[in-house]
C-alpha cells in the first residue's frame, strides 16, 4: 500500500514538473532563428547594383554582423516587454556600424553602409524578427486619428458619424432628439 502510494506521488509530482515547465515554455516569445547565409543572399539581391559591384560577400557578413552587434546591445527588446515601444534615430545605427567600421579597417563607403543596414532590417523584418513602422505611415495614421476635444471624432445619436470638416453642414435635427 505504501509502495502504490509513494509511486502515485511521484506521478502527481512528475505531472506537476512538467506542466509548469510547458507553461513557461508557452509565454516565452516565438524564438526566430536567424540564418547568416541566408541573410547574405537576401541582402545581396536586395542591394543595388552599385554596391554590389564594390562590396564584397565578405565584407557584406561582416556589416551584418556589426547591424547585429548593434540591435543586441542597444536597441531591442522582447516582444512582449512591458517597456514599450522601442524609438530611435534613423542614423543611430549608420553612425554606430561606421564607427565600428573605422575600427574593423573595413574599406566601405557610407552610402553604402546606409543601404546594406536598409536591406538587412528588410530581411529582419520579412523573418518576422522585428517590427519598424515607417515614420511617415505612423505620422499619417496618427493625423487620421479624431482629436479628443474634436466633436466631429464623435457620433451623434442616430450612430451616424457627423459630415468631413468641409462637407455639407448637418440638418440642425439630424440624428439630435428634439428638446420635449
Amino acid at each position: 500500500m505504501l509502495l502504490a502510494l509513494a509511486a502515485v506521488l511521484i506521478v502527481v509530482i512528475g505531472f506537476y514538473a512538467v506542466g509548469h515547465a510547458v507553461g513557461v515554455t508557452e509565454e516565452m516569445p516565438a524564438q526566430i532563428v536567424v540564418d547568416v547565409h541566408e541573410a547574405i543572399e537576401f541582402c545581396a539581391e536586395a542591394l543595388p547594383d552599385e554596391v554590389t559591384a564594390t562590396v564584397s560577400y565578405d565584407e557584406l557578413r561582416r556589416l551584418l554582423r556589426l547591424h547585429l552587434e548593434w540591435i543586441q546591445a542597444y536597441h531591442w527588446a522582447p516582444e512582449s516587454s512591458d517597456s514599450g515601444p522601442i524609438v530611435f534615430e534613423q542614423f543611430d545605427a549608420l553612425d554606430y556600424v561606421m564607427e565600428r567600421v573605422q575600427v574593423t579597417d573595413l574599406d566601405v563607403s557610407r552610402e553604402h553602409v546606409a543601404a546594406v543596414i536598409q536591406a538587412h532590417s528588410d530581411y529582419l523584418q520579412v523573418m518576422g524578427a522585428i517590427h519598424l513602422d515607417d515614420p511617415v505611415k505612423v505620422e499619417q495614421d496618427l493625423a487620421q486619428l479624431p482629436l479628443l476635444d474634436d466633436p466631429r471624432g464623435l457620433e451623434l445619436g442616430t450612430g451616424d458619424p457627423l459630415p468631413p470638416e468641409n462637407g455639407p453642414p448637418p440638418d440642425e435635427n439630424d440624428g439630435l432628439r428634439s428638446p420635449d
